[in-house]
């Protein structure tokens, strides 16, 4: 913990703060020297000595000048040399990049940040600057992980929700109020989004990964696809039976960890009255993964292929809206007309076809008052119940019996363990 100003004499206030300005430029230096070493550069703009040293001119100046005209002159020389440096370095390498002279910017901001006082802000810009600067490697594979067409969808997508969003009204419509266009519209990019993240990393994964590193990915952008790929392969014989249904399981038990992150985003008390269950079922769900990758046999994981759609195009987006709105539709008509018992009969047919959706309209249920918490939750888990269940059969149909029954069998520990989890709490 930072002590106050107040606290600290003068020289020890000086030393501090130039200390984090010198460290700053190491750290972002340091790293530069290491990827100029890597990729055999030898005459280099800027190493680590020439980063420190402009952390070190950052603190001094935003030490020794409130008015900050120090630092702006620091700027600005710092600024020519790095444009003169630049034009050299191209000439001899035509198309380089100018990663380096931004981080020579970014380390003189951060010293004056340091020298001025904001030392979390100088720690923690040195560390992500070296962090971004060590990923390029990374982000040029992850660049190279989509398509053309599908980076196309998905900025159509996300240009249509920063353009419609707005403008959608943010009040109910229909029956008991139940449709909020601005909600719905929400819903979709949030799930859409963490459909994504797991859609992106299943293409910068590739082939020749584990069933079990596959399910876990997978399960994220979406557990029925994961399921249905799997199976597919304990069918072509591509894995052994144990090893496809410890990551359909697996796959599963992300699902779960979906619906938590929905519902501490949308409703904290559905929340808290669902975590016994979902925690207690995801445990479950772990134990009976690893139990199934133990007992198959060596060399079973085989290339983790999933097929999944990209989350962001804009059909697909509209029909899970439509299937949001239905269901809110249906489950506040359930409430009112047949109470909690209404709910639960909308949440098991509903998880037939997703879980997500319920999980939805449940958390904005509980959260305007129309359906009580606990119910909403009874409603969810049901919803849950009856998609593992279909994703078992689907395991049976398409997998064989050797992979069905045992993601039956699990599914149900799983089902039974969160029904009593749910009960107790």
């Amino acid at each position: 913990m930072t002590p106050p100003l107040e606290s600290l004499p003068d020289a020890a206030l000086v030393l501090r703060n130039l200390a984090i300005a010198v460290t700053a430029g190491f750290i972002i230096g340091f790293e530069r020297e290491w990827t100029q070493a890597l990729e055999k550069q030898q005459h280099t703009f800027a190493g680590a000595r020439t980063f420190t040293l402009t952390g070190l001119i950052g603190g001094v100046a935003g030490m020794v000048d409130d008015s900050l005209t120090i630092a702006a002159a620091a700027l600005l020389v710092v600024g020519a040399l790095t444009i003169v440096g630049y034009r050299i370095e191209a000439k001899e390498t035509p198309g380089r990049g100018g990663t380096t002279e931004m981080a020579i910017f970014a380390t003189l901001l951060l010293g004056v940040a340091a020298g001025r006082g904001f030392l979390l802000l100088a720690a923690a810009g040195a560390v992500t600057t070296a962090i971004v600067l060590s990923l390029k490697s990374a982000i040029r594979h992850w660049a190279h992980a989509l398509d053309q067409r599908e980076i196309h969808a998905t900025l159509r997508f996300l240009a249509v929700s920063v353009l419609v969003l707005p403008v959608l009204p943010d009040e109910r419509f229909g029956p008991f109020g139940a449709l909020n266009p601005r909600e719905l519209w929400m819903m979709v990019i949030l799930i859409g989004g963490m459909s994504f993240i797991g859609y992106w990393l299943v293409r910068i994964m590739g082939e020749g990964r584990g069933v079990l590193l596959t399910g876990l990915v997978g399960g994220l952008a979406s557990s029925t696809a994961t399921t249905l790929s799997l199976s597919r392969m304990a069918k072509e014989q591509i894995s052994a039976p144990a090893a496809v249904a410890a990551g359909i399981v697996l796959a599963n038990v992300v699902m779960m960890f979906r619906v938590g992150v929905i519902l501490v985003a949308l409703s904290r008390p559905v929340f808290e009255k669902l975590l016994p269950a979902l925690g207690v079922s995801a445990a479950v769900g772990v134990i009976c993964a690893m139990i199934m990758w133990r007992a198959s046999p060596k060399g079973a994981a085989g290339p983790g292929v999933v097929e999944v759609r990209n989350p962001f195009e804009i059909r697909p987006a509209i029909y899970f809206a439509a299937l949001i709105a239905l269901i809110s539709l249906a489950s506040a008509y359930g409430a009112s007309v047949f109470g909690a018992a209404g709910a639960y009969a909308v949440g098991a047919i509903s998880g037939l076809a997703d879980v997500d959706a319920m999980t939805l309209s449940g958390a904005r249920q509980a959260a305007s008052g129309a359906l009580a918490p606990g119910v909403a939750a009874g409603a969810i888990l049901l919803a849950i119940s009856s998609n593992i269940a279909v994703k078992g059969t689907m395991a049976c149909a398409v997998g064989g019996m050797k992979t069905g029954v045992r993601v039956v069998a699990a599914f149900a520990i799983i089902a039974a363990a969160g029904a009593i989890a749910l009960a107790v709490a």
